[in-house]
């Protein structure tokens, strides 16, 4: 039996991603993690997707794992906003629509 298990609860496995995300985003951008949150926040609220899918979406490009349960908008806003940190072209995607069709709000 494994005990090392995910936690079920979904805000717990929200917070978890969120915080992988920072980590993600910290190693990458040598920032505090403080700076990562906000930025993350931010990036999510300019093209109005849901935080912790757009996390979901950057740990799954820096596990070099996309999974099909992600959202492609999430991932499409994650590739375009950090990709290049991985080596990834923006328009390097299958499946993921064209992020001129994305809503960005400027606030």
């Amino acid at each position: 039996m494994n005990d090392y298990r995910r936690p079920r609860d979904t805000r717990r496995i929200g917070a978890r991603i969120l915080d992988t995300a920072e980590g993600v985003l910290v190693a990458l951008r040598r920032c505090r993690v403080d700076q990562a949150f906000v930025e993350l926040m931010h990036t999510a609220k300019r093209h109005g997707v849901n935080p912790v899918s757009l996390a979901d979406a950057l740990v799954a490009i820096a596990e070099a794992q996309p999974g099909k349960d992600l959202d492609d908008a999430a991932m499409a806003v994650a590739l375009s906003t950090w990709g290049r940190l991985f080596g990834h072209n923006a328009h390097d995607r299958a499946g993921v629509e064209d992020l001129d069709e994305l809503p960005a709000t400027d606030g």
